[in-house]
């Protein structure tokens, strides 16, 4: 049966180096919207960065909150497979604690996508609007980032499940 009080364990060094990822990611849109307005002249251009700073931010509590959200609301999270699937020989939930951090590391890797993202919808639309017919190609560059996360989260359940599936 799955523990619900969790010992707490932080965050991997992975996670924490993709949440910064993120937000300077995050804050260079911002600063592509900024320079943007000055050549056009049209606030539009902070839409974007707009949705992707309120995304990461609730991505953000949802990561600093992980634990306290799990005890109190255990259905929002979906991981009972893996969590049945981790057996600590000496009845101790340490190997849940630690998977369940491991899992937030998927999530950081999804923040710091989110930054990238919304860095490159910011120049696709900034040069858009400029006069550009640059932004055609942006197509592309979406569908690479969304092809690379997708690999990278999988990757990354597969070393959590690798670790834990002995």
């Amino acid at each position: 049966m799955v523990n619900r009080n969790l010992k707490r364990y932080g965050l991997e060094d992975i996670a924490k180096a993709l949440i910064i990822v993120g937000l300077l990611l995050i804050l260079f849109s911002w600063v592509l919207g900024v320079y943007y307005l000055g050549n056009i002249g049209k606030p539009v251009l902070f839409i974007v960065p707009f949705i992707f700073t309120c995304i990461l931010a609730v991505m953000l509590l949802f990561i600093r909150y992980r634990y306290t959200l799990f005890e109190k609301y255990p259905y929002l999270m979906n991981l009972p497979s893996l969590f049945y699937r981790i057996k600590d020989k000496q009845g101790s939930n340490s190997n849940q604690s630690v998977a369940f951090s491991m899992i937030f590391t998927v999530h950081a890797l999804i923040a710091a996508f989110l930054g990238l993202l919304s860095v490159v919808l910011t120049i696709s639309i900034g040069s858009s609007v400029h006069g550009s017919n640059a932004a055609s190609p942006f197509l592309y560059t979406y569908l690479a980032i969304v092809a690379i996360l997708i690999i990278s989260v999988l990757l990354q359940y597969r070393r959590i499940y690798l670790k834990f599936a002995k």
